[in-house]
């Protein structure tokens, strides 16, 4: 079973050349001609010894707009091979996963280069793409990886690894984009050949959409901008450390349809619901997951600290439950079905007369429970806090949860932001809090060990963060673990 989101078309991936190499005389070049000659192609060969070699027509149409080529005279080895680059690769791969293409034609071919790519669009990121490009080469520098950085007329070029080997990559300018390409070919694809001629592309796409990620993840400094679209991709498939009284979900965006603790709780009872035995029932043809558990349970799930007798937190979990089935709106996850849906539709409670337990029936929306951008952090609510540090906790909680692997804490802005006016003390506490967390995430190695603070506007590099130095903002870096 391979995840729905592991396919071209949802990472937005383009095959940009796919080619084939026929042995010796195993080319029937006439017949391969015409039936790409009646699928909208022309057909032309060139050698493949020259540099520039000279384009012959076999076949050609003006109503063809597509094209196949045929290299022949290689200078080390006897054999042909066909190739299909651009948009040329493209529609053949339309009509592969459409049915359209007869692989009896290409029975005696292999399957020989096979290239995807992404273009990311450039936005209002901080730094150039020419030097987004640099400070990639400057990395890579780093490492026993053979990398080239050219520059042309269209801008600049990074070119990753042997281009004779099985994996090269480019990464280069184009109008007002990025473009990512990666190239595979030799001993690695030798197995996608039998995939390709059976049509099996779940499988293809899901392999190879997992390799291109993995291929440009480990290799390129994950926190610049130009890179978000690869660390939301990443996220889902990512080995990520788990822990036993954690907080799992997706992103946390900024808005809210419910208020922050309520939130918090609400994240929380989802951790513990999917641990718990459940029903699927539908209503309205939408999945929903029928969970019962007895509310003592989850008070103490939620702080263990608190005596699940405690008649106060008992009512007050009581109510929780009770305003869930009021509608709970789920704009602070990020998958769209989401946003349209309620979550937590019905919500009923009943009292074991034998055990005197209140026992909770919830039906949660079951999409809930497949995160596409999965956190786990460790559980800074599992004890009694003041408001400044619930609204402390919050923030930090809120923004490490965010897509981009360099998060940026304001922390001036997030005092000015308070309710009331509060004391230069007041403040003091407040920071320290911050950096408390801080030391946390270093606890659990969760953040690397190089930070930046914020200054006047700027932003500069330091090894340690303090009351002292965090006073306007600082900047923590993600582990985003690869391997």
């Amino acid at each position: 079973m391979y995840p729905k989101s592991l396919n071209f078309d949802y990472q937005n991936l383009v095959v940009d050349w796919i080619s084939f190499k026929f042995q010796d005389s195993q080319c029937d070049q006439n017949k391969i001609a015409n039936y790409f000659f009646n699928l909208g192609f022309n057909s032309y060969q060139q050698s493949g010894k020259l540099s520039r070699p000279i384009q012959e027509k076999i076949l050609e149409k003006s109503k063809n707009q597509f094209q196949i080529f045929f290299l022949n005279d290689h200078p080390y080895w006897k054999g042909t091979i066909l190739q299909l680059s651009g948009s040329n690769a493209s529609r053949f791969y339309f009509l592969a996963k459409r049915n359209k293409i007869d692989w009896q034609i290409l029975e005696k071919a292999t399957l020989s280069r096979f290239d995807i790519n992404y273009c990311r669009e450039n936005k209002r990121d901080k730094i150039s793409s020419s030097d987004f490009i640099e400070n990639c080469y400057t990395k890579l520098k780093r490492t026993n990886y053979k990398v080239q950085l050219e520059k042309n007329r269209k801008g600049s070029i990074l070119r990753i690894g042997n281009r004779k080997a099985n994996h090269y990559g480019r990464i280069y300018q184009q109008n007002n984009s990025l473009k990512f390409e990666y190239e595979m070919k030799g001993r690695f694809l030798q197995k996608f050949h039998k995939l390709l001629v059976s049509n099996n592309f779940e499988e293809i796409e899901s392999k190879l959409t997992k390799q291109f990620l993995f291929y440009f993840g480990k290799l390129l400094p994950l926190q610049h901008s130009y890179l978000d679209w690869l660390v939301l991709q990443l996220r889902p498939i990512r080995k990520q450390k788990t822990f036993q009284l954690g907080l799992q979900s997706d992103y946390i965006k900024s808005e809210s349809s419910i208020n922050s603790e309520t939130l918090i709780q609400f994240i929380q009872f989802l951790n513990y619901a999917q641990n718990l035995d459940y029903t699927i029932q539908n209503l309205d043809e939408i999945s929903y997951r029928k969970v019962t558990f007895i509310i003592r349970d989850f008070i103490t799930y939620q702080n263990p600290t608190i005596s699940s007798k405690n008649r106060y937190q008992f009512q007050k979990t009581k109510d929780f439950f009770q305003r869930l089935q009021t509608g709970v709106l789920i704009t602070s996850f990020t998958n769209n079905t989401f946003q349209s849906l309620i979550g937590i539709p019905r919500v009923t409670f009943e009292r074991s007369l034998k055990l005197k337990y209140l026992i909770c029936n919830v039906w949660l929306l079951d999409d809930l429970f497949y995160y596409q951008y999965p956190f786990y952090i460790p559980n800074f609510f599992h004890q009694k806090l003041s408001k400044d540090q619930f609204r402390v906790r919050f923030k930090f909680y809120q923004i490490f949860s965010s897509i981009n692997i360099e998060k940026e804490f304001f922390v001036q802005l997030f005092l000015d932001s308070y309710p009331v006016k509060i004391s230069n003390q007041q403040k003091k506490i407040i920071k320290q809090e911050f950096v408390e967390l801080i030391h946390l995430m270093q606890d659990f190695k969760l953040i690397d060990n190089h930070y930046k603070i914020m200054s006047n506007g700027h932003y500069y590099s330091t090894d340690r963060l303090d009351v002292d130095n965090i006073s306007e903002g600082f900047v923590l870096y993600e582990k985003f673990n690869l391997d």
